[in-house]
């Protein structure tokens, strides 16, 4: 028995799905803007009870490595690849392509966080352009 999109109201092909293929996208990225929107909630929540995960030394001193690890893969990819940083072409050629994706893919491919990934494939941050390569390949396949 077929079941109606819930955004357009076309049959449901795939069993376990609640939007038709041509919806799927649209879907994914509001649920990624959702879910994004909720986990700032809840860290801030967490922040005001006192209990902010972000507040103990251990954690912010490796957060911090692991961001300035990140900065300084940042800062020798863009000396080796000058002038090659097109936001209009990722935007275009490879973040549509990304719905098909979970984000455990997406960040096997890139090394990103998951949270990460899930800001990349809702459309709300462009990752860094030395990620380009790796999302490339996987959409291509």
């Amino acid at each position: 028995m077929l079941i109606a999109c819930a955004m357009c109201g076309e049959p449901v092909l795939k069993r376990r799905r609640r939007h038709c293929d041509a919806g799927m996208p649209k879907a994914r990225r509001e649920h990624g803007l959702r879910a994004i929107e909720v986990a700032r909630k809840v860290l801030a929540a967490q922040a005001a009870a006192g209990d902010d995960p972000r507040g103990h030394a251990a954690q912010n001193r490796l957060r911090g490595e692991a961001i300035s690890e990140g900065h300084r893969r940042n800062r020798s990819w863009a000396r080796e690849h000058p002038g090659q940083r097109d936001e209009t072409w990722f935007r275009r050629e490879i973040a549509p392509k990304l719905d098909t994706f979970s984000l455990k893919e997406i960040g096997e491919a890139t090394g990103l966080s998951l949270a990460a990934c899930s800001r990349i494939r809702a459309a709300a941050k462009v990752p860094h352009p030395r990620h380009w390569d790796a999302l490339r390949a996987l959409v291509q396949g």
